[in-house]
C-alpha cells in the first residue's frame, strides 16, 4: 500500500505539471496570436508599400509632362495666348449664342407625375 506521502507527493507534482502546461499552452497561444498579428501587418504595409511606389511612378511621369516641351507649349498656346509664326489667335466672346442670335435651351418646367402616367397610357 502506499503512504500518504508518496500519494500526496504523486498528486501535488501532477497539478504542477498540467499547471506548467497550462501554463506553456498560454503562452504560445499569445505568441501565436502575436506572430499572425504581425503578419496581418507586414501585408498591409507591403500593399501600402506597392500603392506608393506606384503614386511616385505616377508623380515622375507628371514630372517629366510637365517638363516637356509639349506642356510649355500647351501653356503657352492657352493662357498666354501665344502663337507661332504664321497662326492667328481667335478669342471668341463668351455670349456666342447670343451674338450668332441662337436661343439656349432652358430646361421647361417638368410635368407632375399623374401627367406623364397619363400621358405613357393614353
Amino acid at each position: 500500500m502506499r503512504s500518504p506521502v508518496n500519494i500526496l507527493q504523486n498528486r501535488l507534482s501532477q497539478i504542477l505539471i498540467v499547471l506548467v502546461g497550462i501554463g506553456l499552452i498560454v503562452s504560445l497561444s499569445r505568441n501565436i496570436f502575436k506572430l499572425l498579428k504581425a503578419a496581418d501587418e507586414l501585408n498591409l504595409a507591403e500593399q501600402k508599400v506597392k500603392q506608393l511606389e506606384q503614386e511616385s511612378a505616377d508623380l515622375a511621369q507628371k514630372k517629366e509632362f510637365y517638363q516637356s516641351e509639349a506642356f510649355i507649349e500647351q501653356e503657352a498656346r492657352n493662357k498666354l495666348n501665344m502663337t507661332k509664326e504664321g497662326e492667328t489667335v481667335v478669342i471668341l466672346p463668351p455670349n456666342l449664342k447670343q451674338v450668332l442670335g441662337e436661343k439656349e435651351n432652358l430646361p421647361t418646367e417638368p410635368l407632375p407625375n399623374w401627367r406623364q402616367w397619363w400621358n405613357l397610357f393614353f
